[in-house]
């Protein structure tokens, strides 16, 4: 009896430890968004919204490691009402697409209006994330006065370069380059050829053979002996090849003329992954010209390049994936028949393609309309991912299943 009672202290006391360590974190609240902007109202503290889904690696660190730290709790409890919704279910979905969430985990801090005051994309790290949420405590550095201020013609140098790295926080890409794109069209290009202003000129998507694009490449040891991060340096001008060259397969009649406008780009710079590259090139000018037949043939013949490697069954079901979600291949039947070849292909021949060959299967067969065949290879396809130990929360499975049931 005296053995059990001490069990049970023991007990007891481990689980006080274990509630004393998670109160020492963020407190989340379990409500609906309305339910915390009416706290949030009642205390006047701003909403903290961790937008995040099951399936996200860096929403579940910032879960085990960031949230429960101290120093990060007692600064979020302090100054703002928080709450986790996963985007996937619920309310989080409508959230999600209120808020335009679209990567994760995105942090949002919003008023007692709903509106968003600052936004944080991606996993952060303690002293990264209460940095973070001090900008939106501070009305001169949320990204939504910044957003407002140049909407309304403020240009100052300082202020739009900050404008920008908040863009590039917040995931804005969009916008980002954008506001990229009018500074470097506003000054002299020299002005750009240090580390901090040069990060601009990466961020507008220089064009080839443009007058930014020959600065850069005339200027290469005077830029990097600046210290100009030579990442940047070198994705400015791959960057602005790669563009130029898509185009060009896209447009050309034969491939006699992309291979010319390859070997042009080659004197200016040639990539780590130029192979790639090239051979990215000649599947969009098969894609281009509508010849499905060798758009095939060269994808099977570097993917038997593989076929001994754990790479081989991805890139298989890639190949046929194509097919699914690429516009050009639309109203082509035999190249539907044709990945429907490979999808079987691939569960037969390989134990290992079993679980992406029954996935491939059920996506054709969506997209042939053909739901009873669908369901069964995705029926299949979850099960045996489910034994292998993988996981089916992926919104890219929900896609597929949700799509297959409204058939």
């Amino acid at each position: 009896m005296k053995q059990v009672k001490q069990l049970i202290g023991f007990l007891f006391i481990v689980n006080l430890m274990s509630t004393t360590i998670v109160a020492q974190g963020v407190k989340f609240e379990h409500g609906s968004l309305n339910e915390a902007i009416e706290k949030a109202k009642t205390e006047n503290k701003i909403v903290f919204i961790d937008c995040y889904t099951t399936w996200c690696g860096p929403c579940k660190w910032m879960t085990k490691e960031i949230f429960p730290q101290k120093e990060v709790g007692d600064f979020f409890n302090e100054n703002f009402v928080s709450l986790k919704l996963d985007c996937e279910k619920g309310e989080g979905i409508y959230i999600a697409k209120k808020y335009g969430v679209q990567a994760y985990p995105t942090l949002l801090f919003v008023d007692i209006n709903g509106e968003i005051l600052h936004k944080i994309v991606g996993g952060k790290s303690a002293e990264d994330l209460v940095s973070g949420a001090q900008n939106a405590l501070d009305p001169n550095k949320r990204i939504s006065v910044a957003s407002k201020k140049y909407d309304e013609g403020e240009r100052e140098l300082n202020f739009v370069l900050n404008y920008i790295d908040l863009l590039d926080v917040a995931y804005e890409k969009v916008k980002s380059e954008k506001v990229s794109k009018a500074l470097v069209s506003s000054l002299p290009i020299e002005k750009f050829g240090n580390k901090e202003m040069f990060k601009v000129l990466a961020n507008s998507n220089v064009a080839y053979n443009s007058k930014e694009y020959n600065y850069v490449l005339k200027n290469q040891e005077e830029l990097l002996t600046k210290e100009v991060d030579s990442m940047q340096y070198f994705s400015v001008l791959g960057g602005a090849i790669r563009h130029y060259l898509n185009k060009v397969a896209e447009s050309c009649n034969n491939l006699e003329e992309l291979n010319a406008a390859i070997e042009k780009c080659k004197q200016d710079y040639v990539s780590n992954y130029q192979d790639n590259l090239e051979k990215n090139l000649v599947y969009s000018y098969y894609l281009s010209k509508k010849e499905f037949n060798k758009w095939f043939d060269v994808k099977l013949e570097e993917a038997d390049k593989l076929k001994e490697t754990p790479q081989y069954v991805y890139v298989i079901h890639d190949i046929g994936d194509q097919v699914v979600k690429n516009p050009k291949f639309e109203g082509s039947k035999e190249s539907l028949e044709k990945a429907l070849e490979i999808g079987h292909s691939l569960v037969n021949d390989n134990n290992d393609g079993l679980i992406m060959g029954n996935f491939l299967l059920a996506k054709l067969y969506l997209k042939k309309g053909d739901k009873e065949k669908a369901l069964n290879h995705f029926n299949i396809f979850f099960k045996t991912n489910e034994e292998a130990g993988g996981t089916n929360a992926h919104p890219s499975i929900s896609r597929v299943i949700n799509a297959i049931e409204s058939l």
